[in-house]
């Protein structure tokens, strides 16, 4: 669903749809995430010529799968409950959503980091092994 921006629309609800949208793009890059760490794992393990995944490596990964579902849940419960920033009639409500969706974002961008620096690592480690 796309949402359009119209003339008439504020500042403020242009904002909002953007969120909205950003909101589900979070979302959907959590379920890859989510998907991608087995898949890595996997390939790893191949890659490792079958010998079994470091038992540190699977700790990190099972960390970081954990905190990526967190993150999705709340994510989604937001996006849930962001859509009703529209009804909004004063400045005190929408900052209030603009400032949780800013905290999220910073969680979610924070993730990302982690979660990439870990790839990283996994395909360092497995280069090595090579």
């Amino acid at each position: 669903m796309t949402q359009k921006t119209f003339n008439h629309d504020t500042d403020v609800d242009v904002v909002h749809k953007y969120n909205s949208i950003e909101l589900k793009a979070w979302i959907n890059q959590l379920q890859y995430i989510d998907k991608e760490i087995d898949k890595l794992l996997n390939l790893y393990a191949q890659s490792i010529q079958n010998r079994e995944i470091p038992e540190g490596t699977l700790v990190l990964f099972s960390k970081r799968k954990e905190a990526n579902k967190q993150l999705y849940e709340t994510v989604l419960k937001y996006s849930n409950i962001y859509s009703n920033a529209a009804e909004c009639d004063d400045i005190q409500c929408d900052m209030a959503y603009l400032e949780e969706y800013e905290r999220l974002r910073k969680s979610y961008q924070y993730h990302l980091t982690r979660y990439q620096k870990l790839k990283d690592t996994l395909y360092d480690n497995a280069l090595q092994s090579f």
